[in-house]
């Protein structure tokens, strides 16, 4: 079965390639990244739970959350969506 490819903005994700493309261009962008970025754009508006986060990029695998955290902050950068604030 063939992953189509999504387009948000002016970003085309084919996660079956392992490809993201801003306006036609590659962009460096690590695995787990990707697995992340077509985990969250397969499902639009929705609320993915980090558990669901974590499968979607380590499945079956045991890893720390700061690993999640390490590759939102990431992908946040690499699609220009500032950081969030965190309140205290």
């Amino acid at each position: 079965m063939q992953r189509p490819r999504l387009a948000f903005g002016s970003f085309v994700l084919d996660a079956g390639a392992g490809t993201l493309l801003r306006e036609g261009v590659p962009l460096a962008v690590s695995h787990r990244g990707l697995k992340l970025l077509a985990a969250l754009a397969q499902r639009p508006g929705d609320i993915l739970t980090k558990a669901e986060l974590m499968d979607a990029a380590w499945p079956g695998i045991a890893v720390e959350e700061g690993n999640l955290t390490v590759q939102i902050a990431q992908l946040r950068k690499l699609l220009g969506v500032p950081p969030m604030a965190v309140n205290g």
